[in-house]
């Protein structure tokens, strides 16, 4: 007996090596042929794909319909599945991969319509523009089928993938607009409800244009919002018990900055990118360089879906972006007549869909709110223009003047474009379509009629610009960048606090010599400025209270820095937010009470009217379950030191312990717990956050950080997380990943070669 038992445990230990053996081998069969020849049809001639040892491909062919298809060919064995899901996200069509959890999602987005956009935008391409997508298409195609099996995620998802249509690259382009721009125009919305609910002068005072945090390069920081008066403050103040989250969450967008080559160690101009969004593995970015021979060499960062270089240097111009926060999209206000019904059909995998109705306009999805009735908005990604392919001509830049050209008549989510030439000169201008407005101003919803509505797209001559400041320093980071007529022009539509640009400034005038290496201990400042005030705040308040001696004398030692040993930090920035939340919860209670099923959001610029009433503390804004401003400051502060006290030792809560890196892959939450890390970040501590230039969070921040002088390649250097695959038996999985993790600077350019692939006709 005991031997057939031995003998039946041990064809079941047999039978699990095989299974294990046989998924093993159907996994690594996905992963890309990066050695020898292979065939690639439709290429006039060979084109050589050269990796070093992070998997960094360097593309040399002869032909530009050849670089492309090889682009393709290279990002689809790489990256296809994110590829996958960049266009479905874009489409609403991601219920069709992963099932019917993803129904909610696609509903939201499927009623934008934006595969029709795509359509209509490729139809509108140049033919030269549409050949390379063309030949893109064919070439992920083409990688994707010289795989040995699918890649890893279908097997998971038991589905099989769909090819590649060229209309998917305008999806991916598409997918940026979603993440960069504002569809729902958000502040428009928020800022109506506040003037209806409150009164203009509550509004203008809660949503303020700016203050002394602007950081602009046209134009100076403007005052403090004045605080109405009692008779101008129409709704009565609320109790701040509410749980309301002040921060405005994460600002999708980016630091960058150029500086002149009169300033530099080198004499070349330096440009440097950190942009910044939510993170995951593989990284939204793919690094290539590209060479045609005599006529191209570009290298930067590619978006898998894509066949340019979005951002980086092609010897002559190099580039980056930030997210600009003009305003893009408008509110319509409807009547009855100018709504139609219509009807939608989501698929899943399992074909139990569902067919929806919904309603829409000529501007898009109408959006039903208790204050402002039926509405759409119009947004830019959506208007004829609004989208194309022209930044591909950008590797064709030879010049800041040439390049501008390119960014102007790009049609993509409008960005800050930040770009420096090889000879020494820098400028700034705004990458993208900006609408122009007749009849109204785009700060209020407005019905449509004649003579009110968008014209059209700014002339390129009318698009702000700064062009070789005196200085020599340029810098955005999400912030106001002009000021007047500039600003009118661009409008405002949600800027980011101007803390972090203002850091980046000072950090430039700094030094009078700047290199790539000044570049990264820049973009590496964790220093807390913007909550310092609140750190001298808290301290006072601490001072008399008997019970907070302990936190009063950490903030005191430390609480300077968003380092990962500081334990003052996370008491300074949990006071900030506690604070800050209980008076907004108090003064926007009428709103709550008005129109419950509003979610109102604050301004970013909040922080300013915040400042004044602690400033100035007027007695008919104090919150009504408080009898003081210090008993509203000392009740905050003992509910932040309660809480982390009630989680251990206060010394012990250093903020790199609240601040983990936690990045996977989007399939990792479904894979069984001892499965997880395989798809999944190691979990360490990291610096930074959101107010300063190192932006770092738990799954978002730097989703690369480069500097590069133009005809200086080799001097400069980048990080990004994670790796250039998207496999997790890949050794470039995670290949440079820790390096990012650990602020380390790598190399601009790809290493010496390790592989060789020639893809053949």
């Amino acid at each position: 007996m005991r031997r057939w038992l031995l003998r039946i445990l041990g064809l079941v230990a047999v039978l699990a090596a095989a299974v294990f053996t046989a998924g093993w081998l159907t996994l690594r069969a996905s992963l890309p042929e990066v050695d020898g020849e292979l065939a690639l049809a439709g290429l006039r001639s060979s084109v050589t794909v050269e990796r070093d040892d992070h998997g960094v491909p360097t593309l040399i062919a002869t032909d530009r319909l050849d670089l492309a298809r090889a682009t393709g060919f290279v990002h689809a064995q790489d990256r296809f599945f994110q590829m996958d899901l960049l266009r479905r996200a874009a489409a609403g069509e991601l219920a069709g991969l992963v099932g019917q959890i993803a129904l909610p999602r696609d509903r939201q987005i499927a009623v934008e319509q934006l595969r029709d956009v795509a359509r209509r935008a490729l139809a509108e391409s140049q033919p030269a523009i549409r050949a390379l997508i063309a030949a893109y298409a064919d070439g992920v195609n083409a990688g994707l089928d010289a795989l040995d099996a699918r890649p890893f995620e279908y097997w998971l998802l038991r589905s099989e993938p769909v090819p590649w249509q060229s209309e998917d690259s305008l999806l991916v382009a598409l997918s940026m607009f979603l993440d960069l721009t504002d569809r729902t125009a958000r502040k428009e919305r928020d800022d109506a409800v506040l003037r209806h609910v409150l009164g203009e002068p509550a509004a203008r005072f809660l949503a303020p244009a700016g203050g002394s945090w602007d950081a602009p390069l046209q134009g100076e920081a403007l005052p403090p919002p004045d605080i109405p008066a009692p008779t101008e403050w129409v709704a009565p103040v609320g109790a701040s018990q509410v749980a309301v989250v002040v921060e405005p969450g994460p600002v999708l967008g980016s630091n960058n900055w150029a500086v002149a080559g009169r300033l530099t160690t080198h004499g070349g101009a330096i440009v440097a990118d950190d942009m910044h969004l939510g993170l995951s593995l593989p990284n939204i970015w793919y690094r290539m360089r590209l060479q045609l021979r005599d006529s191209l060499d570009i290298t930067g960062v590619t978006l898998p879906g894509l066949p340019a270089v979005v951002a980086g240097s092609n010897g002559h111009v190099a580039w980056g972006f930030t997210n600009s926060y003009g305003d893009f999209s408008d509110i319509v206000l409807l009547d009855s007549g100018e709504i139609v019904d219509a009807e939608l059909e989501l698929t899943v995998p399992s074909g139990d869909g569902e067919s929806f109705r919904f309603q829409t306009s000529r501007y898009g999805p109408v959006r039903h709110d208790p204050v402002l009735g039926d509405y759409a908005v119009q947004w830019t990604a959506r208007e004829p223009g609004g989208l194309n392919l022209r930044l591909l001509l950008l590797e064709q830049a030879r010049t800041l003047e040439e390049a501008m050209a390119v960014a102007h008549g790009a049609g993509m989510p409008p960005q800050n474009f930040v770009v420096a030439q090889a000879d020494g000169r820098v400028g700034w201008t705004v990458a993208g379509r900006i609408p122009v407005r007749q009849g109204f101003d785009g700060t209020q919803p407005t019905a449509r009629g004649a003579g009110i509505g968008w014209d059209g797209w700014l002339a390129a001559d009318a698009i702000p610009r700064v062009v070789d400041p005196p200085s020599g320093r340029l810098w955005t980071a999400n912030s106001r960048v002009v000021s007047g007529e500039a600003l009118r022009l661009l409008g405002d539509g949600g800027y980011a606090l101007g803390a972090r640009a203002g850091q980046i400034r000072d950090g430039l005038h700094a030094r009078d010599h700047l290199d790539e290496a000044a570049m990264h201990a820049i973009v590496l400042d964790d220093r807390a400025l913007f909550l310092q005030r609140w750190r001298d705040l808290l301290i006072n308040t601490l001072d008399t209270m008997p019970e907070g001696e302990e936190a009063e004398r950490l903030v005191r030692e430390q609480g300077r820095r968003a380092s990962v040993d500081d334990a003052g930090y996370p008491l300074v920035r949990a006071f900030h937010r506690e604070v800050s939340s209980r008076i907004w919860s108090a003064l926007t209670a009428a709103v709550r009470d008005e129109a419950p099923g509003v979610s109102l959001r604050p301004s970013r610029q909040f922080e300013h009217a915040l400042w004044e009433l602690l400033e100035q503390r007027p007695a008919h804004l104090l919150p009504a379950d408080v009898d003081s401003w210090s008993e509203l400051l000392t009740s905050s502060a003992r509910r932040i030191v309660d809480a982390a006290a009630s989680r251990g030792p206060l010394a012990e809560q250093r903020w790199g312990e609240q601040n983990r890196v936690q990045i996977g892959h989007p399939l990792a939450a479904a894979l069984p717990g001892w499965l997880r890390p395989w798809l999944q970040a190691p979990d360490a501590p990291q610096a930074g956050d959101r107010d300063m230039p190192r932006v770092a969070g738990p799954s978002f921040g730097a989703s690369e950080r480069f500097a590069v002088s133009p005809g200086r390649e080799a001097q400069g250097y980048f990080t990004m997380p994670g790796g250039q695959s998207g496999h997790p038996l890949s050794p470039w999985f995670m290949k440079g990943h820790a390096a990012w993790a650990a602020g380390e600077p790598a190399p601009f350019l790809p290493g010496p070669t390790e592989h060789h692939l020639t893809l053949k006709p």
